[in-house]
């Protein structure tokens, strides 16, 4: 039932309309923002507040989505799995993402995507939110292909045995990232860093 719902108010012509639907449904989205034709299903709370934007043709199913003042997800974005997803002012990701978390028993407790006020996930990139990644406030995953991992396996040197290494990774405030990193589990990055294209 709930896909059902999800893809008959993504095909509703009119933004505003789109709102009242989700709303009647239990959720808190402002009159002031704009909701373009994407299937959107959240599980528990779906809030956007004053000038928040979800642009088309994204598939977003996730378990809670919260999108303050001016924050925004573009377009052609998949996002999907148990998360918990939380954009501050100003944020947004904009176009062509994949951030995704498997569900039990893969994963267990909860996992959040945070982006802090004016952070930005920019094009193509990849996220596993095996565990929580967090952005602070004026960071940027710029330029395309990066890919932000929070699970890896250990193998045994002989046999079948391998260990699942977690770990969630935090990306400080002021940072910059370019094109085509890859973020293994548990890296944090401080305040004020700049990290170079092709970086691992």
């Amino acid at each position: 039932m709930k896909y059902l719902i999800g893809f008959l108010i993504a095909i509703v012509p009119f933004s505003k309309l789109r709102i009242l639907l989700l709303n009647l449904f239990g959720n808190d989205i402002s009159y002031k923002a704009k909701v373009g034709c994407s299937i959107i299903l959240v599980k528990d709370k779906f809030t956007l507040k004053e000038n928040a934007k979800i642009g088309n043709f994204n598939y977003i199913n996730t378990s809670s989505l919260f999108l303050d003042s001016n924050s925004f997800i573009g377009k052609l974005n998949i996002i999907k799995g148990p998360i918990d997803i939380k954009l501050n002012q100003k944020a947004g990701i904009s176009k062509s993402n994949k951030i995704r978390r498997a569900y039990a028993p893969i994963t267990y407790n909860k996992a959040s995507l945070v982006l802090g006020t004016n952070s930005l996930i920019v094009s193509n990139h990849f996220l596993d939110i095996t565990r929580s990644i967090t952005f602070g406030d004026n960071s940027i995953l710029a330029g395309i292909r990066s890919q932000l991992w929070t699970h890896g396996y250990y193998h045994a040197d002989t046999g079948s045995d391998r260990i699942r290494i977690d770990g969630e990774i935090h990306i400080g405030d002021n940072v910059y990232v370019g094109s085509s990193c890859i973020f293994n589990p548990g890296v944090k990055v401080n305040d004020a860093i700049h990290i170079g294209a092709g970086s691992t």
